[in-house]
């Protein structure tokens, strides 16, 4: 996961008014997911949650 500019093949979502883009490579992988942000003893950052596929 990146904050970066879309690439011309990317898929590009807004969710929840954010535009996400996302490689066509894994877009199938990251149905369902939630984005979400974690603070936890090892740090704090944005998490993928909700999938049980081996893409994150």
């Amino acid at each position: 996961m990146a904050l970066d500019e879309p690439e011309e093949k990317d898929v590009v979502e807004t969710i929840n008014e954010i535009k996400v883009a996302i490689d066509t490579m894994v877009v199938e992988m990251t149905k369902d997911l939630t984005i979400d942000w974690q603070d936890t003893p090892n740090g704090a950052g944005l998490v993928m949650l909700g999938n049980d596929s081996n893409c994150c």
